[in-house]
């Protein structure tokens, strides 16, 4: 005698696909959040860890030390290039004559040398570096002195620089009320602070304008 056999019927099939599209529906976009969380930490902790590696060979070296953005990060003889992003990649380089400009061969040049080559982050993200007044500079780069002070392009005075990261979700509150974007302030003796609540890299304070550019 033949058994009959168990299976689903095609009702109790598709309200099991119903039901596993609605969680697929709910699940996914937070999923996609948490990765992009991730990533936009990582990138600003990279980023942070540079800025702090700048300062502190500075200080021990007794020479300016430069960060400027290389899309050739991974070249023989990397350059920096005023035209663009630090997502791109950057350098951490010494930088003998302070100039913001890596003078570069393979023995060490004029005493010139990397330090740190970061390849790019993410293209959904742009990185800025401004000044004490939001201007975003060109070309961008930071040069620490041996006193461990950043220094404006070039003239020698102590600066203020602002270095904030952002993806295409702007400011956009992920919970807790932490931002999407984060924003780096570099004081006037070169320590960084870093802001990632969504009223701290939002407010007037910031003079990078808070990522209010995306999607402009």
């Amino acid at each position: 005698m033949r058994r009959p056999q168990k299976g689903l019927s095609l009702i109790e099939l598709v309200a099991t696909l119903f039901v596993v599209s609605v969680l697929l529906s709910i699940g996914a976009p937070q999923f996609s959040q948490f990765i992009s969380n991730n990533r936009m930490a990582a990138s600003i902790n990279e980023a942070n860890i540079a800025l702090h590696l700048a300062r502190t060979e500075a200080i021990k070296r007794n020479s300016f030390v430069s960060i400027c953005p290389s899309p050739d990060w991974d070249a023989i003889d990397p350059s920096c290039d005023p035209n663009a992003s630090f997502a791109e990649g950057w350098i951490v380089f010494i930088d003998a004559d302070g100039d913001g400009v890596p003078n570069l061969s393979i023995d060490g040049g004029n005493g010139d040398m990397v330090l740190q080559s970061h390849q790019a982050i993410n293209e959904a993200m742009d990185l800025r570096v401004g000044d004490a007044n939001g201007i975003i500079n060109s070309p961008q780069f930071i040069v620490f002195a041996p006193t461990g002070y950043p220094m404006q392009e070039l003239n020698g005075n102590n600066a203020i620089f602002n270095l904030q990261l952002c993806d295409d979700r702007g400011v956009k509150d992920t919970g807790a009320g932490i931002s999407a974007g984060r924003w780096i302030n570099i004081g006037p003796t070169g320590r960084s602070q870093m802001h990632r609540t969504q009223v701290a890299v939002e407010n007037q304070n910031n003079p990078l304008g808070g990522c209010a550019y995306i999607g402009s």
